[in-house]
């Protein structure tokens, strides 16, 4: 969980192994969207299918049906009133994750515990993660909130339960992880950030620690979460000025603080991810006064005894996220493009061998993406497009 410090909202706990020795309804139009669009590749299909595939889609992290029965603080409830804290899931200087259980339902979520005021002073802004929360709960590859208690001195966000832990705990117990393992989490990775995107929410804290595992069986079910640093952006402009997140997986333009910086610092960010995964390792290391200027060179290398045995397309889209110009980097619509990404996995969303359909996620995926651009070009808007908060709405202390 990424909580920021008494000094800085910068994370300054290790984050990566060292190198190795040798009631929130969300937009109905967008569950609609995803089912006419498989109605469309799958024609023709009975109700029977469709009931299977939403119920796949359920299970997968695209709707939702859980999400619009939890909403217990709208019914005017109390928190203890309805749970009941268990154990402690992760701990940050402002903030405790608690594993939770409904005291009617006996399901288990996981439920952020805020301590409102140390919360503001720490830089991070709890109005904002809940709201940038609401809108992205329905997007693929993304942790929900399903829930929230606010009392004037705590705020209880209810999440779903993640079982299988974070990604570094894994990456901790396996060294590395496989290309076909890498490339499974990363292609989620960067739609849950091109969803983001699209909904113009920067994450601004991408890091092993915040990407979950929703199985302790499978290291490839991934979820994005903790969304503390998050803010809005005005597409096109370099309206972001925080210096939040994580050091080892910040982009360069955050310390350089040259006319602010813009979403594309969440690329950079998956570009680490991926690096760490396939090497076991950061690609920049250093002292914590060196590191932005070791970070701001941006060499990148593969050294053989590391890399030898993974291909060249993944240390390819590795080197087009690892761009110091935020300008010349790649975006997310060029990493899902890249010939490693571009890879179809052979699971399906619906698994049901019986039907003997070839489409994925991605596939269904892709078309989203080209009707959203299309969408774009034909000049229509999104619905929850922010205004520019730039006003006002920044931390003044790391102007």
């Amino acid at each position: 969980m990424a909580m920021g410090s008494n000094q800085s909202p910068v994370t300054q706990s290790p984050v990566v192994p060292p190198k190795r020795e040798t009631s929130i309804h969300e937009e109905d139009y967008e569950h609609e969207f995803f089912q006419s669009i498989m109605r469309q590749k799958l024609k023709p299909v009975s109700d029977d299918l469709i009931n299977k595939l939403n119920e796949s889609l359920h299970l997968n992290g695209s709707i939702s049906e859980l999400s619009h029965s939890v909403n217990d603080s709208a019914r005017g409830y109390d928190f203890d009133e309805v749970y009941d804290k268990k154990e402690v899931l992760g701990e940050g200087g402002f903030a405790i994750v608690y594993r939770c259980v409904h005291k009617e339902r006996r399901y288990s979520y996981a439920v952020k515990d805020v301590l409102n005021a140390s919360y503001e002073v720490s830089g991070e802004n709890i109005k904002v993660e809940i709201a940038s929360l609401k809108k992205l709960r329905d997007g693929p590859y993304i942790v929900r909130l399903l829930d929230v208690f606010t009392t004037p001195e705590r705020t209880y966000l209810v999440m779903e339960e993640m079982k299988g832990g974070d990604l570094l705990a894994r990456l901790v117990e396996k060294e590395v992880f496989s290309e076909n393992e890498s490339r499974r989490i990363s292609r989620r990775l960067i739609e849950a950030i091109f969803y983001c995107h699209k909904k113009h929410i920067a994450h601004r804290d991408i890091k092993l620690e915040n990407i979950l595992l929703s199985d302790p069986m499978d290291d490839t079910k991934i979820k994005l979460a903790d969304f503390g640093c998050a803010h809005p952006f005005t597409p096109g402009t370099k309206c972001l000025r925080t210096l939040c997140g994580s050091p080892q997986y910040a982009a360069p333009e955050l310390f350089m603080h040259v006319g602010g910086y813009d979403e594309k610092c969440d690329l950079w960010s998956a570009g680490i991810v991926i690096f760490v995964l396939l090497g076991g390792y950061a690609p920049f290391e250093g002292p914590p006064e060196d590191l932005p200027r070791i970070i701001c060179e941006g060499y990148v290398d593969f050294p053989s005894v590391y890399w030898e045995n993974i291909s060249n397309e993944p240390k390819n889209l590795i080197k087009s996220l690892l761009v110091v110009n935020p300008d010349d980097r790649a975006t997310t619509e060029d990493a899902i493009d890249s010939e490693w990404l571009r890879r179809r996995d052979k699971e399906s969303v619906m698994k049901y061998s019986s039907m003997n359909l070839d489409g994925s996620y991605s596939n269904t995926f892709d078309a989203w993406v080209r009707l959203q651009n299309e969408s774009n070009h034909s000049g229509i808007s999104d619905t929850t497009d922010q205004k520019d908060d730039s006003n006002g709405s920044f931390h003044e202390e790391d102007l």
